[in-house]
């Protein structure tokens, strides 16, 4: 069972949602709400606002928005069971997990034990060939045993085995993504023939593993399969040991690989994580956010740390960061740099990191022959993705003249670049745009918009049956979220149901619906918000009526004139004439 929906309601009306964010932000009033700088991208001018008397936040400059819980969610990178826990906590409300989660706060800590236990297994057996593969790569004794390294042996049933014997069931081992089930019901190991390396979130506990495996074979490298207590984009390697040199430091080293974070901190550089062996997400960007905006860069040299460099800066610079990159000299990775170079070296290096722009001016100089047509396109089309993601106007424009200058392109033909990539996204509406979703169906948008902000609509709109004339996903999934708590409360309040989602997503869409600017706001009832959304309605059912008689007419024309199908089609499409000419 979930948490009931009056005790999520009882807990979002004590929570003080303007006292929570000012934790966060920093916060003016401006009529009955409050405004700020967004904390979930680039805002230069305040654009962020919250409204008590909504209960809501949203962010007119990036579009995320939702409940108490979701800035929770989105500002710590919590659940939405860890945020409504904290805040009954914070604002003394009796809370029952056990009851609420029906055991699935149980089946987290067991996951998790079964995750600690899984640790003196892989303990256990680095023995041998593993262990001289660490200490080759420089890893003392004290070392492995301060991250926990360690080996899964070529076996097929060792792990299945020693978690049964401590007690963990087979479920929880699964759970856990420590072993699989075959199509017999038997068990089998996840990782086998790997160096075995702890994974733990920001409170330091052990959520996964990453095995790098020993000799040939692939993949190279293998994460546990995402948990209840683990999620690749919400986690950054090392974050946890990093924390409080980064505080201290004032900036953080993002490398690429665990053995890179791993090599740097055995030299007594602690301010450093990594993404878990895949592309650095948006979600650890605002993670890193949370605790520096000073960011230097060092993956790898070759040509995929390059283009990994090249997705990562766009993410920096839509947050509001400029990172700064480190050139490596004479080496593939930070492990053989700090390797080669020592310590002091290689700390002299990430402080003559130079400006990502200017790393990549150079990157793409290396590539295109600037000094012809063809080679002035190509540097445009590289350079784009990343000044288009410059929020502050001045930075953007200082960039652009830097770009023409260092490549001899004239600025409006720069410019017209800009402006016609821009153009591309300018069907979609600011909520949409803001998500990075596809531009809704304006009808579909006006139904379901209808359905969580009119009252009563929502009852006639499943009445009609429309719901499944909504084809757009996120928005049948909204609906859909929509009815279900409708039928499951009796009623529909807008304020209550925002309070109640969980995707961050949907929360963001339905905040930006109950805070419109006012030129967006026509479902007021002034304006005769319920017609809008009936005439959409009407407009869906026609849409949908000419859709069939479109395929009949298609059925017919592979039909024998005068046969039974012929006869049953050709009735059917008189049907559809009469109801579409009413």
């Amino acid at each position: 069972m979930r948490i009931p929906q009056a005790k999520i309601s009882e807990i979002a009306a004590a929570a003080d949602i303007v006292q929570v964010i000012s934790q966060y932000v920093a916060l003016k009033r401006a009529g009955k709400d409050y405004k700020g700088v967004c904390p979930f991208h680039g805002d230069k001018d305040p654009s962020f606002y919250v409204s008590p008397q909504k209960g809501i936040f949203h962010c007119f400059g990036c579009s995320v928005g939702g409940s108490v819980f979701n800035f929770l969610m989105r500002i710590e990178n919590w659940t939405f069971v860890a945020a409504v826990q904290y805040l009954a906590k914070k604002y003394g409300i009796h809370l029952d997990l056990t009851e609420a989660h029906g055991g699935k706060e149980e089946d987290r800590k067991a996951i998790l034990q079964a995750l600690r236990l899984a640790g003196e297994y892989f303990s256990t057996h680095l023995v041998g060939e593993a262990r001289t593969y660490l200490a080759d790569r420089g890893i003392s004794d004290t070392w492995i045993k301060e991250l926990g390294l360690g080996f899964a042996p070529d076996k097929w049933d060792g792990m299945v085995f020693f978690l049964r014997s401590r007690g963990v069931p087979d479920r929880h081992a699964r759970a856990a993504g420590l072993v699989r089930e075959r199509a017999d019901g038997s068990h089998y190991d996840y990782f086998r023939q790997r160096i075995m390396i702890p994974i733990r979130n920001i409170n330091g506990q052990i959520v996964a593993y990453g095995g790098r495996i020993l000799g040939e074979g692939t993949p190279k490298y293998l994460n546990s399969p995402e948990s209840e207590v683990f999620t690749k984009k919400n986690t950054l390697f090392g974050l946890d040991a990093a924390r409080e040199a980064i505080r201290k430091e004032g900036y953080v080293i993002l490398v690429e690989g665990y053995f890179d974070q791993i090599s740097l901190r055995t030299h007594g550089i602690d301010h450093v994580v990594a993404p878990l062996g895949t592309s650095l997400a948006q979600e650890q960007v605002r993670l890193i956010k949370r605790f520096t905006s000073n960011v230097r860069i060092v993956f790898d040299s070759d040509e995929a740390g390059i283009r990994a460099l090249k997705r990562a800066i766009p993410m920096f610079l839509g947050q509001g960061i400029e990172p700064s990159c480190v050139l490596l000299q004479g080496a593939k990775d930070p492990d053989e740099a700090i390797q080669q170079h020592g310590t002091e070296k290689f700390k002299k290096l990430v402080e003559d990191a130079i400006p990502a722009i200017d790393f990549f001016l150079e990157h793409i100089e290396s590539r295109c022959d600037v000094n012809t047509i063809k080679g002035k396109n190509l540097a445009i089309e590289e350079i784009m993705p990343i000044i288009g993601e410059i929020a502050d106007s001045v930075e953007r424009d200082y960039i652009i003249e830097k770009v023409c200058s260092r490549f001899r392109i004239k600025e409006e033909r720069l410019r017209q670049f800009l402006r016609t990539s821009a153009a591309r996204s300018a069907g979609l509406s600011r909520v949409e745009r803001g998500l990075g979703l596809y531009n809704f169906p304006a009808d579909e948008r006006n139904v379901v918009r209808g359905m969580i902000l009119l009252e009563g609509v929502i009852d006639a709109i499943e009445a009609a049956g429309a719901l499944k004339d909504i084809e757009d996903p996120v928005l049948a999934e909204l609906a859909a979220k929509a009815t279900a708590f409708h039928r499951q409360n009796g009623r529909f309040d807008s304020k209550a149901f925002l309070h109640s989602l969980e995707d961050e997503r949907l929360s963001s869409i339905v905040a930006s619906w109950m805070n419109p600017r006012p030129e967006e706001d026509d479902l007021r009832p002034e304006l005769d918000g319920d017609t809008l959304v009936y005439e959409s309605l009407d407009r869906m059912r026609r849409r949908k009526l000419e859709k069939r008689k479109s395929e009949i007419k298609e059925r017919m024309k592979k039909c024998i004139p005068g046969d039974d199908e012929y006869k049953q089609l050709a009735t059917e499409l008189m049907s559809l004439g009469r109801v579409l000419h009413k």
